[in-house]
């Protein structure tokens, strides 16, 4: 029997490809993982501070070194420590768990809009999204926010679609309040598809009875409440002022009407591509094209699914509608990494922009056709993760531990080494692992002659070894070796 290709993918094969691209996003979350080497700079400040403090500092007490972390994540990296001890996988895993959860979620939700082939190409563009398995191996809080996203999205439709029992309504309940400590914007999102949910259960357009909405809303509030209150009293003003200056570029720009829309627009283009293909960019220049065909295809998916599904898009969208709300006044940047959790959306928009022209323009799109676009748009990505060996995971940055392992090899006595400001950190933290604590700090200058005059003290030495944070090399190095 020969297997025709509009056979390939019918109904009794669809499961079968989204257990492999299942499968596929789990192997890549696992490689990048497991394979990834030493914590970068801004994991490091974050470790230490969860490495320094307890579990009450933790909850009470601003972090140093001008970090943010929502205090869910913070108790949860600190009992991962205590559980698998201090070192880069541990304070991994909890975003690793993470991300794996995140799977199933996006396609849950991706099954309430789409079916056949578009969901399936969907999917694999979440699954295999370089965006989601790189936070996968980093020791922030970026996985986190995609999943409660995605958890919040999904807990709404439970509640509006299907009547819970109580098992499911306090795992809703635990599960959101738990992930709502762990992620800042979900601390917005939560409310907002609470009201949507609430105006359901009061116009009785649901089967959720009001003590049932009454329980998990209660958590859901608690955890909302949590949260607002440690960033709005714990984390102090110095370090909100130094992140809100960082992020100055994640925020509207609002000087007219006109130029807010155009905002809006090379705002979510740029955070797609983002979300999608990380720095595939620098590799794949034309990768874009994938972020830039899916919004164009949700125009018609958009209209289609709110004359299909009415209010429940409000729901699907609630992450990114939050994300502008908070961009807009200030609040939180939309912008790469600490706006991850947005853009998602619109890749089942944009699949359902495919079979909503399907059905309005059966004579251009045909079956086929859809189904070849559709596939055209999702495999790129994964295309070149396999092909290119710059895009494949593990990726590593700033791998500090394996430097400092075979400096310890090479270190003579009398050598001196200086450690640049920026590279204390992992100093700090791998040195002592290393066998490497002696050695001379650098100052934290913003002029360069200050800088010099310090290393004027290593002139005599026979032998002086610098450590560099990764991206100071190429600045730094010529001057320095010209003054000495």
């Amino acid at each position: 029997m020969i297997l025709k290709p509009q056979n390939l993918f019918n109904w009794r094969h669809i499961n079968c490809w989204l257990m492999i691209f299942f499968i596929i996003g789990v192997a890549l979350r696992c490689i990048h993982f497991f394979g990834r080497s030493s914590m970068w700079f801004d994991e490091l400040t974050s470790a230490l501070n969860i490495r320094d403090r307890s579990f009450f500092q933790l909850a009470t007490e601003s972090l140093g070194h001008n970090q943010v972390a929502p205090v869910g994540f913070l108790l949860l990296e600190k009992i991962a420590i205590v559980l698998f001890g201090i070192n880069d996988d541990a304070y991994r895993f909890i975003p690793f768990i993470f991300s794996l959860i995140a799977l199933p979620l996006f396609l849950k939700i991706s099954r309430q809009f789409l079916k056949g082939i578009p969901l399936l190409c969907t999917f694999i563009l979440f699954a295999c999204s370089a965006a989601t398995w790189f936070y996968a191996g980093e020791a922030k809080q970026y996985s986190s926010d995609i999943t409660a996203s995605l958890f919040l999205v999904w807990g709404a439709f439970k509640m509006t679609k299907e009547e819970l029992n109580k098992s499911l309504l306090w795992f809703i309940a635990a599960s959101g309040s738990m992930l709502i400590l762990s992620s800042l914007p979900a601390v917005v999102i939560a409310p907002f598809v609470l009201s949507i949910v609430f105006i359901k259960v009061v116009k009785k357009q649901v089967n959720l009875p009001p003590q049932h909405f009454f329980v998990f809303a209660s958590c859901w509030a608690l955890a909302c409440l949590l949260s607002a209150v440690y960033a709005k009293f714990v984390i102090s003003q110095t370090v909100q002022d130094a992140m809100s200056a960082y992020w100055n570029r994640g925020f509207a720009v609002a000087t007219s009407v006109t130029g807010y829309f155009v905002w809006i627009y090379e705002t979510v283009r740029r955070e797609l591509s983002f979300f999608l293909t990380f720095w595939m960019e620098f590799s794949a220049p034309f990768i874009h094209i994938v972020a830039d065909v899916l919004l164009l295809f949700s125009i018609p998916g958009i209209i289609f699914l709110i004359k299909k599904y009415s209010s429940a898009i409000l729901i699907l969208f609630s992450p990114f509608i939050i994300a502008l709300l908070l961009a807009t006044f200030k609040i939180l940047p939309f912008d790469s990494r600490v706006a991850v959790y947005a853009t998602w959306p619109f890749i089942i928009s944009g699949m359902a922009g495919i079979c909503a022209l399907q059905q309005w323009l059966p004579f251009l799109f045909k079956p086929v056709i859809a189904s070849a676009l559709g596939f055209i748009i999702a495999l790129p990505i994964i295309f070149i993760t396999v092909v290119l060996p710059t895009e494949r995971p593990p990726f590593h940055g700033q791998s500090s531990q394996p430097v400092l392992h075979e400096l310890k090899k090479q270190l003579q006595p009398g050598d001196i080494l200086f450690v640049y400001f920026k590279a204390r950190h992992a100093l700090n933290f791998y040195g002592v692992k290393e066998g490497i604590t002696n050695y001379k700090l650098g100052g934290n200058y913003n002029n360069i002659e200050l800088h010099l005059r310090q290393l004027d003290s290593l002139k005599g030495n026979k032998r002086v070894w610098f450590s560099f944070r990764s991206g100071q090399k190429n600045k730094l190095s010529p001057t320095v070796l010209k003054h000495i």
